[in-house]
């Protein structure tokens, strides 16, 4: 029995390593950082911005390609690997092209070829890959404000959550208290079954809003660890005491400003600008293109003449008699218009939602200007005196509940303020293509 016990002992102590090792592996790691950390942090690993990014390499790379010139070509023909008697008989026959009788009674051709644009197709076709970088680069400017935009909308809503989270466990922590206080109160028959019961409900109900706000926080949790590229173990923990660090609320931004930094800095336009830039050089390109280009060739033709060594030049060329690629310059014309006209929608689409989002914050300015912060704040040490009145019952069991929602709300209402100004602050952000 001594021998069994000191086994068991031994494969205990063996386990126990393993087990806590596993424990903590499967224990989910805090990553606390402030709102400008994780920011860093989503702007380095992020990887929608990070293959964005590589488009611009690539236009690069065109540009590369589109600076090379053409290949000569280099054309080795009308080669015989033997001469039969017949053909030594009746001809005149070759005499080697080398001591070592290589090249005797053979025929064979060789031709180079240069290809050469003309109508500085070549220039144009740069100038079109160049336009081309900047719309790409244009275009992960605006990925990137966009990709801002959500994270930052997102962070305020965790912050917003993890508020939420609190204020619902202070007050299932004083509700819970309440509940076991009035529990000893019904046995001693001093309070009604049905004010306990009331309780009771209040206190369920606050457990199931907690549960859901628990949810709400995972979602905003799970997208933000997406965007980070975080582990799925980790929980992300802003330490900001205020959603909003260092917030003004704009004041000094009119509504002109604002719509004429949309007019020239909005993604969207600016996208919409380079646009026109690409479609114009690739007009020109095709304008150009109707011009034939020029295929210079020299050749030497051992045999095949009245001469026994040829040397020729030449030069050709295609006769635009039936295409003269007018198809191809009406499209791209038509390209260039279009590009105009989006231009056009997509400056007014960005003014007039500058107008809208200008006006919805300031409205949520106002009313967040109108809120006594002092007030908001003492309202957990109010709650918790109400408490103790409504057990002294100095107050009424419907008093305190007026008092309990109207605390919740007026909470809520603070903090859904916030999380909604700096939601409409990066929209006009996003849409004027700046940091205000």
């Amino acid at each position: 029995m001594t021998i069994k016990f000191l086994k068991h002992v031994i494969w205990l102590l063996l386990l126990v390593p393993f087990c806590l090792t596993q424990a903590q592996a499967q224990t989910p790691d805090t990553l606390a950082l402030s709102r400008v950390e994780a920011e860093a942090l989503f702007l380095e690993k992020n990887l929608a911005q990070i293959a964005e990014r590589l488009s611009i390499d690539q236009a690069e790379a065109l540009i590369l390609q589109a600076k090379a010139w053409p290949n000569p070509e280099l054309e080795i023909s009308e080669v015989n690997f033997w001469a039969t008697p017949h053909q030594i008989a009746n001809g005149d026959g070759n005499p080697p092209l080398f001591r070592n009788g290589f090249g005797e009674n053979r025929q064979f051709a060789v031709q180079l070829e240069q290809l050469v644009f003309t109508a500085r197709k070549r220039k144009k076709n740069i100038s079109l890959q160049v336009a081309n970088r900047e719309l790409a680069q244009t275009a992960y400017t605006e990925m990137l404000l966009s990709l801002k935009a959500e994270f930052r909308t997102m962070l305020s809503e965790l912050h917003y959550q993890q508020r939420h989270l609190q204020l619902l466990q202070r007050q299932q922590q004083v509700v819970s208290q309440l509940v076991r206080a009035q529990e000893a109160q019904l046995r001693n028959g001093n309070i009604s079954k049905a004010d306990f019961y009331r309780i009771r409900a209040l206190d369920l109900s606050l457990r199931a809003e907690l549960n859901e706000a628990l949810q709400e926080s995972s979602r905003a949790q799970k997208e933000l660890k997406t965007l980070m590229l975080l582990p799925p173990a980790t929980t992300l923990y802003l330490t900001d005491s205020e959603p909003l660090p260092h917030q003004s609320l704009l004041q000094d931004q009119s509504l002109d400003s604002l719509l004429t930094l949309a007019a020239r800095l909005n993604p969207a336009v600016r996208v919409a600008e380079t646009d026109i830039r690409v479609s114009e050089a690739a007009h020109t390109l095709e304008r150009a293109l109707r011009v034939p280009d020029l295929r210079f060739n020299a050749n030497y033709d051992r045999g095949g003449n009245i001469l026994l060594n040829f040397v020729g030049f030449g030069v050709a060329m295609d006769l635009p008699f039936f295409d003269r690629n007018k198809g191809n310059i009406k499209a791209a014309e038509m390209q260039v218009q279009q590009s105009r006209h989006l231009h056009t929608l997509r400056v007014n689409e960005a003014q007039n939602e500058v107008v809208k989002t200008f006006q919805d914050y300031r409205q949520l300015s106002e009313l967040y200007q109108s809120i006594d912060a002092t007030y908001i704040n003492e309202l957990d040490e109010v709650l918790a005196g109400v408490s103790r009145n409504f057990q002294r019952k100095n107050i009424s069991l419907l008093e305190f509940l007026d008092f309990f929602e109207a605390f919740k709300e007026n909470k809520l209402l603070y903090f859904d303020t916030l999380r909604s100004l700096e939601s409409k602050k990066e929209e006009l952000n996003l849409l004027t293509g700046t940091d205000l």
